[in-house]
């Protein structure tokens, strides 16, 4: 498929703790990204582009889902070291590729 700088598509980047799905599936166009890019939009937030609007919403709502279940055992593990909590989680698509991952090691605290 080609984009010219002007045609539309959709953008999915991963989460912070104080996203919410306007703040991580959009619709740009090339110019858009470009200045995204320019403005602080880090390819390290795993950006997936889309041509379809509702396979972009269906991910973000995955890395969302994903992201705040990670936080939530992370919390529990702030006031219960000892629980018995998965060490991490990953999200697949369909075809067993992956869309998000937390390691959840990293959020425990020694």
């Amino acid at each position: 498929m080609r984009f010219g700088p002007d045609d539309r598509f959709w953008i999915v980047v991963d989460p912070t703790r104080e996203s919410e799905t306007g703040d991580i599936c959009f619709e740009t166009t090339v110019r858009g990204l470009l200045l995204q890019l320019k403005g602080g939009l880090d390819v390290e937030r795993n950006v997936t582009l889309f041509t379809d609007r509702n396979e972009a919403e269906i991910e973000a709502f995955g890395r969302l889902t994903a992201m705040r279940a990670s936080h939530a055992i992370a919390e529990r593990l702030r006031y219960d070291p000892d629980a018995e909590v998965p060490e991490r989680i990953e999200v697949l698509d369909g075809e067993g590729r992956l869309l998000f991952e937390a390691d959840l090691r990293k959020e425990r605290k020694p």
